[in-house]
């Protein structure tokens, strides 16, 4: 039986994944019973249930005595409780340019869609970022960096954002869009099931087109425990598992 690319691309990735988890029973110390303690994981809240879900019991089956604890968190928030030591890492967007003070692996990129209720003629067709922009919208305030990013590129193609609605609340976005209130402009993660159900449509957004990188962060002067080090190569395997398996929207920054 020959695998067709895709899947040629997967049994590859498995073997990547394979080779990590290796890589990380070998490089601490002590054997996977001894390995205890807690660790803080701060990640940006349309990423956390994804990752909770797959991190949770790959920790708890291959460290059963490392307790961690997974804050969801606006991408300030997040950066910030990494910054003040309230979290021993943090997945967060655009840290090479937002915390350059933090060491960072970039983990998975991901693209801008406009995502709707409206069921368009072709549901896969892009979208030029102008028509977007004049869509009714609901966007997350001036200070996230969603909203910035979505800012620069209007500016710099000499367009407004319709910005009808604004909240800090992702779910709240989720549920303007759902009810056919506004449409937004945004990574698609947090809507995949949804999409997936045919309840919300998500275009590419394209000329320009927008993406953000999203890394795991820590302090570079403070030194990471043994249950840190772990979880931090941990997270590194299940992103990995989670863009590969369609659970993250998105591809893969190889490192």
């Amino acid at each position: 039986m020959t695998l067709t690319k895709a899947g040629e691309r997967l049994r590859t990735e498995a073997a990547e994944l394979i080779r990590r988890i290796e890589a990380i029973k070998a490089s601490v110390q002590h054997s996977e019973d001894d390995i205890a303690g807690n660790v803080r994981l701060a990640v940006i809240s349309s990423l956390a249930p994804a990752l909770a879900v797959g991190l949770y019991p790959r920790i708890e089956q291959a460290y059963p005595k490392v307790a961690l604890h997974i804050g969801d968190h606006s991408s300030e928030m997040a950066g910030a409780a990494l910054v003040r030591e309230e979290a021993d890492l943090a997945v967060i967007p655009n840290a090479a340019t937002d915390l350059p003070q933090v060491q960072s692996v970039p983990l998975f990129e991901e693209s801008f869609h406009f995502v709707s209720r409206a069921q368009p003629a072709e549901w896969s067709t892009p979208i030029f970022f102008s028509e977007a922009a004049a869509q009714p919208l609901v966007l997350p305030f001036h200070s996230h960096d969603l909203r910035r990013r979505l800012e620069d590129t209007a500016r710099g193609i000499g367009v407004s954002l319709n910005a009808k609605y604004e909240t800090g609340s992702i779910n709240v976005i989720g549920a303007l869009v759902e009810q056919g209130i506004a449409s937004s402009i945004v990574p698609t993660t947090y809507w995949l099931d949804r999409i997936a159900a045919g309840q919300l449509w998500a275009r590419p957004v394209i000329e320009p087109t927008i993406s953000r990188v999203h890394s795991l962060c820590w302090l570079p002067e403070r030194v990471l425990s043994e249950a840190a080090q772990v979880v931090r190569e941990m997270t590194i395997v299940e992103v990995q598992a989670l863009v590969s398996g369609g659970k993250l929207s998105g591809s893969l920054v190889r490192n």
